[in-house]
């Protein structure tokens, strides 16, 4: 396994969070820690109204707080720059990831455009409740929140095991989804989803995962993919107050057990793609060895309308080693 020295410090928060980065059917990430509660628990978003000018970006935004008819309070971040015309654009987050670990560059490329929503799914980070173990649960749980928050119309962004709840979404509600982004994600039924790559275990199921373990699988084992990872993780320490909470070990288990089953190789499956007619950008790295570019190239051929980009010189942290491209690409694609 490849190992790189960071040339600046990552903290220890931020090392905490990046243990929860995505990995697809394998586990990874350190236990939670009760010193990282939610600083503002008790913000609720004015759903009524929406900002046309947001001064937040992915470092200020405020954690939030709205309950669902579930029962379940869920925290969220909601800022941008909607335009006319536009719709939110809800963002699903991957295994064992919470919304410290969304990149800030992407995001805020992104929010420059249009208002994004990121959330915590039930369980997850500062949302209460108990992680569920399928998708197809975790998919309801994610519109229960959509529906908290009152919105008629939207785009939903899954990345992984997001992408994965995303479809669910997208297949459940195709009157209200308008369009939808899946990156670094596949169908259910797919092909080689569940990792079983003595050097990929050897790092995702690490008790306590460091720099070099993430920047092993998700950038590729070149200069430039290895230098655009350590760019990655010093931005993901531009955050400095109102953290999330790390995911639980629950969670762990539960999101594992949900990837597990998803990724059951069945062909039969894949006819569901067929009713996910929403316009649909599918990209991946071309060395993606969590979530190998085949998958996307499935979501791509049986999706009725979808477009595929696969980013060279990349692996499953593609989006973050192309913040800006990827982000102007999801924008373009979001406004046609």
């Amino acid at each position: 396994m490849p190992t790189m020295k960071l040339r600046t410090r990552v903290s220890r928060r931020t090392a905490v969070a990046l243990a929860t980065l995505s990995v697809v059917a394998t586990v990874a990430g350190a236990a939670p820690s009760a010193a990282s509660a939610v600083s503002d628990s008790s913000s609720v978003t004015p759903h009524a109204a929406v900002q046309t000018q947001s001064p937040h970006s992915a470092a200020t935004a405020p954690n939030l707080r709205v309950k669902a008819a579930n029962g379940v309070t869920y925290q969220y971040r909601r800022f941008g720059n909607p335009s006319a015309g536009s719709v939110p654009l809800i963002f699903l987050q991957h295994y064992r990831g919470t919304l410290d670990n969304w990149d800030p560059k992407l995001i805020d490329t992104i929010a420059a455009k249009r208002e994004v929503i990121l959330v915590d799914n039930v369980g997850v980070g500062g949302s209460t409740g108990t992680t569920p173990s399928t998708i197809q649960q975790m998919s309801l749980d994610a519109i229960d929140f959509i529906d908290a928050l009152k919105l008629p119309r939207y785009d939903v962004f899954g990345f992984s095991l997001g992408g994965q709840v995303a479809q669910e979404v997208a297949l459940r509600r195709p009157w209200q989804v308008r369009r939808v982004v899946l990156a670094g994600t596949g169908p259910q039924g797919g092909v080689d989803q569940r990792a079983s790559d003595p050097k990929v275990l050897g790092s995702v199921l690490a008790d306590n995962p460091g720099p070099a373990d993430l920047l092993f699988l998700f950038f590729k084992n070149t200069a430039s993919s290895q230098a655009a990872g350590t760019e990655f993780l010093q931005r993901l320490g531009q955050r400095t107050t109102d953290h999330d909470a790390p995911a639980s070990l629950q969670t762990r288990d539960a999101q594992l057990t949900a990837m597990s089953e998803w990724g059951i190789p069945d062909k039969s499956k894949l006819v569901r793609l067929n009713a996910l007619f929403q316009p649909t950008l599918v990209a991946d790295g071309d060395s993606d060895i969590l979530m190998p570019p085949k998958n996307s190239r499935l979501l791509a051929k049986h999706l009725p309308n979808a477009q595929l980009s696969i980013y060279p010189n990349a692996g499953h942290g593609f989006l973050f080693q192309y913040a800006a491209k990827f982000g102007a690409e999801v924008n373009t694609f979001l406004d046609h």
